[in-house]
């Protein structure tokens, strides 16, 4: 008897890790949680998607990087801008030039005080070395890179809200079957209360029943408060902290779709880690583009006074057409660490890359093979807990005519509870290894 009961300890303890190894305990505020939701797995899964601040998060990194993306685009085009001058100066310049004999006297007069300048033009990028179109590339890529990042992290997110919502299913089945025990346990203490009343029984076989009653309710107790606590740790997945998520759904039925070939799909994380690796190379060749001299020309309309006509000193239109040539010779070498940097940030995600692949490979042979090892003790503890209830009336029968001990009836009792809640923690066990599996399939 004492190591049946170890035994659903031992069970407790398993499916209670299991419960808070997948988001963490939830915060001493939400145990006094009253508020109680009923779901089924795809109503956490929509209500999971639409409130969950990482994919929130990764929602404003997708807005970010696109933004970024449309700034680097608009780098490699010209640049339309206006601009504008006045000045005034408190003296001009005057001279007079005297001609030869019987020539008229001439007298020059530059500016009259008032200077101004009011012109459009175009800045055109005419060379760079590849700096602007490579550092575009690496903005489309880092769009990219974090388009797929969110894609991860719904990943992750859906993977996190099945397994709480398979721990959730295992305690209440635990608590229901908890519930049967008491309700077992206490039919047969009135049916011995009875007998005693009217001597076909002892007041010893009734402490008996009542003292296993205790026991059964205390287990019931804690198996209610693991049911809480799963549902408060499935609550804070869904946007509904402080509330008890009731699972809806058979813990027996798999999540696997039906008629599933088994096919994976691209993961998001692999993906998001190869954008940005080539991300960081478009970003090591724009470093390098500016090794290059940078050509840039200016066209520019000017409508200003004085002009270029000095001598007429009034407002006039005109265009001016230029060129210009930026080739830093020596820097310290610091264009080129620039680019060593991101060439090294490419290696490092390039390795990144291929151990999350080989992380990947190895989690799903893993998962393919505790999936197996799970179903067959599914099997087995199904099996059991048939034989047990089978058991459980052979030795009612028996005891209903007296050929079995108080101590025998009530060892099968316990018994049975033990099989039902090691079934449900069997189930649990399989749908947590399909969620694993399905997670390394990138669904």
């Amino acid at each position: 008897m004492r190591e049946n009961l170890k035994n659903l300890a031992v069970a407790a303890a398993v499916l209670g890790a299991l419960a808070f190894a997948v988001v963490g305990a939830a915060p001493a505020a939400e145990v006094a949680a009253t508020d109680t939701l009923k779901l089924d797995l795809d109503a956490c899964l929509a209500r999971a998607a639409g409130t969950a601040p990482v994919l929130q998060a990764a929602t404003a990194a997708i807005d970010e990087a696109a933004a970024l993306e449309h700034e680097a685009r608009a780098r490699t085009l010209p640049v339309l801008g206006a601009g504008g001058a006045y000045q005034y100066t408190t003296e001009h310049m005057q001279k007079q030039v005297t001609m030869g004999p019987g020539l008229p006297s001439l007298s020059l007069e530059f500016g009259d005080g008032h200077v101004a300048d009011v012109s459009l033009g175009l800045a055109l990028p005419l060379y760079t070395g590849g700096e602007l179109s490579h550092a575009a590339a690496a903005a489309v890529a880092g769009s990219r890179a974090a388009s797929l990042r969110e894609g991860s992290a719904r990943l992750d997110l859906t993977r996190n809200v099945r397994q709480a919502f398979c721990v959730a299913l295992a305690r209440r089945d635990q608590l229901q079957a908890s519930d049967l025990a008491v309700a077992r346990l206490r039919r047969h203490l009135t049916v011995v209360s009875e007998a005693r009343k009217a001597g076909g029984a002892t007041d010893e076989a009734c402490l008996r029943a009542e003292v296993r009653l205790n026991q059964a309710a205390q287990r019931r107790r804690a198996a209610a408060a693991a049911c809480d606590s799963a549902g408060l740790v499935l609550g804070r997945l869904v946007g509904a902290p402080g509330a008890v998520v009731s699972p809806l759904g058979d813990a027996a039925a798999t999540l696997l779709p039906a008629g599933d070939p088994g096919t994976s799909t691209a993961r998001a994380d692999l993906a998001a880690l190869s954008a940005e690796h080539e991300r960081q190379v478009e970003l090591a060749a724009s470093a390098r583009g500016r090794l290059l001299p940078r050509v840039l020309a200016d066209v520019r309309a000017h409508y200003a006074r004085p002009g270029v006509d000095l001598l007429a000193n009034d407002w006039m239109g005109y265009g001016t057409v230029g060129v210009s040539v930026d080739w830093p010779l020596w820097d310290g070498g610091a264009r080129s660490a620039r680019s060593g940097q991101a060439a090294a940030r490419a290696r490092w995600l390039e390795a990144q890359q291929r151990d999350l692949g080989e992380a990947v490979a190895t989690a799903a042979a893993t998962a393919g093979s505790a999936l197996a090892a799970a179903r067959d003790q599914e099997a087995q503890a199904g099996e059991r807990a048939r034989l047990q209830a089978r058991l459980l009336e052979m030795v009612e029968g028996r005891y209903g005519q007296q050929s079995a001990t108080e101590t025998e009836y009530l060892d099968a009792q316990d018994e049975l509870t033990q099989a039902e809640l090691e079934r449900a923690l069997a189930r649990a066990r399989v749908r947590l290894a399909e969620t694993a599996w399905l997670w390394t399939q990138g669904r």
